[in-house]
């Protein structure tokens, strides 16, 4: 495997007058979060059933930076004494965020991945995302690695779809030849999920598991927030572990929503995180854990309408929550808590993060703070998970004749939550990617979860798992 940089920068058009804006406090806090263990960066992976042109591309970031100045906005410098930052943006880029690599298998391939994700792009220099464009026998894989303080999920898709806009434009003869339309003959249609090999006919119920027992006559009022079972090989447990590994699966379609009279209003991002809550009570109960109420952090977009295609991190987290010995149903619970909250308004962070990210100190103290606090406290007072659903794409980001065969998306899994999963529809095509932090799981362990997971997805619509 090879990899090349660029050495190309973006110049662009005179910045607009308010050439600084300050820091919102989702912006702040995202940048506190990160470190150099666990990178906080919003992941989005295209497979072209094709070849780029490195070039071409390098022109359309170019070109899209040049007529979209604040995708290259980047950390102003106000000494070390700052109480808080203020985005700036510059007239031309600091470096070339595109890079090139190759891989001969799947192996390499996810090498380059955890590679290319080990670290997020540097704040202080212009932009805050980077792109690998990582070439297969057969196939690009064009990687997107943005920090999540400049973007979210649907940034960076509308970041993706206004380069891709850009790519091929007046160059007859380019990417747009017809044999890039034909997909390679020795690569697999799409990743077929885990645990396919798994038959028999699996109960379509959407009980909460362990319900099959009597209910207890007595049971504690107050669960503590369950923790995922860490696995790694030989029982070792590598707490200090830096950086995330990634387990991708691919369903055959989009999951159906089962019928029902009683909850019609049941979605398939509720399904998937009712899927995400059984599995992780499943695992645990495998692990032998103490039962705990599972908690699902769940991003909700926040633009105001008509402005959708605005670039930033512009979503407030919510929390669905499942108790281990509720009767009922684990679609109808977490579809009354999801309509909830996305028609109610609330503050994008808890107050005591606000309160921290206000504090007149300097930025350095109050990074220090919130590390502490996550060390500290994180346990008791942090989701169990995280699932982040881009929905269904129908216009996916289509360079030249190339338009994506697949997509994967995630975004950070910080401990001791250790483990997101970030969904995205693509052509009728579910696309799930499972985001671990190796202090968690190892990579047999990963794929291992997400086969409980497709096991728990397929018995809440009540079909098998297979191709």
């Amino acid at each position: 495997m090879t990899t090349r940089a660029g050495t190309r920068t973006a110049v662009r058009r005179a910045p607009p007058p308010d050439d600084h804006r300050t820091f919102g406090i989702m912006d702040e806090l995202n940048c506190y979060f990160d470190s150099p263990a666990e990178p906080n960066n919003v992941h989005v992976e295209i497979w072209l059933p094709g070849y780029l042109d490195p070039d071409g591309l390098r022109d359309a970031v170019t070109a899209m930076l040049a007529d979209q100045p604040r995708a290259g906005a980047r950390r102003a410098d106000r000494g070390w004494w700052r109480r808080g930052y203020a985005w700036e943006f510059p007239s031309q880029a600091d470096v070339d965020p595109v890079s090139t690599a190759c891989w001969r298998t799947h192996a390499d391939l996810d090498l380059a991945r955890a590679r290319f994700l080990a670290t997020a792009p540097p704040l202080d220099r212009s932009p805050p995302f980077r792109l690998l464009l990582a070439r297969g026998p057969g196939r690009d894989s064009l990687i997107l690695n943005a920090h999540h303080a400049a973007f979210d999920g649907r940034s960076c898709l509308r970041l993706l779809r206004l380069i891709a806009d850009r790519y091929g434009v007046g160059r007859p003869g380019g990417p747009d030849r017809t044999d890039l339309f034909r997909a390679p003959s020795g690569l697999p249609g799409r990743p077929q999920p885990p645990g396919q090999q798994a038959s028999g006919t699996r109960p379509p119920t959407n009980q909460l598991p362990g319900n099959h027992s009597p209910v207890r006559r007595f049971r504690p009022r107050v669960w503590r927030t369950a923790r995922i079972a860490s696995r790694h090989a030989r029982s070792r447990r590598p707490r200090r572990a830096p950086g995330y590994g990634f387990a991708l699966l691919g369903w055959p379609g989009v999951p159906a929503v089962p019928p029902s009279e009683n909850e019609p209003g049941v979605t398939v991002n509720d399904l998937l995180i009712a899927a995400l809550i059984r599995a992780i009570m499943r695992w645990n109960a495998s692990a032998h854990r103490q039962p705990g109420r599972v908690r699902i952090s769940m991003p909700v977009d926040v633009r105001p309408p008509g402005r959708g295609d605005e670039l930033g991190n512009l979503t407030r987290l919510c929390t669905v929550a499942a108790d281990p010995l509720s009767t009922a149903a684990v679609t109808a619970v977490v579809a009354s808590q999801t309509r909830r909250a996305k028609h109610q308004s609330g503050p994008p962070v808890s107050p005591a993060q606000a309160a921290v990210a206000r504090a007149p100190l300097p930025t350095s103290v109050k990074r220090r703070l919130v590390r502490l606090a996550v060390r500290c406290l994180g346990r008791l007072e942090c989701d169990t998970s995280l699932l982040s659903n881009l929905g269904n794409i129908t216009d996916a980001p289509r360079f030249g004749v190339l338009a994506p065969a697949r997509m994967w998306f995630s975004t950070s899994a910080h401990m001791p939550r250790g483990l997101s999963v970030g969904a995205i529809t693509v052509d009728g095509q579910l696309q799930l990617c499972f985001r671990y932090r190796n202090a968690l799981f190892d990579a047999a362990a990963a794929n291992d979860f997400a086969t409980e997971y497709a096991a728990a997805l397929a018995a809440l619509t009540g079909t098998e798992v297979g191709p």
